[in-house]
């Protein structure tokens, strides 16, 4: 094998390996973004519970001072 069929060879080899890899970045990218939407999501509901949990230790109190 002469040194251009080698470097053919290689250049061969390399653009399979960007061809994998960006596919492969592809799929992490798509990944990150569920995550993402996964952590907003359960951002939202802790924030609707802590809220709810506030509201009913409020009235709590308004009642134990009232009564």
């Amino acid at each position: 094998m002469d040194l251009n069929e080698r470097v053919r060879d290689i250049e061969i080899e390399m653009a399979q390996h960007d061809a994998q890899c960006e596919e492969r970045w592809k799929t992490t990218f798509n990944r990150l973004m569920d995550i993402e939407d996964s952590i907003k999501s359960m951002e939202s509901r802790l924030l609707v519970g802590a809220g709810s949990v506030i509201l009913f230790l409020a009235g709590v109190i308004v009642t134990l001072l009232m009564g």
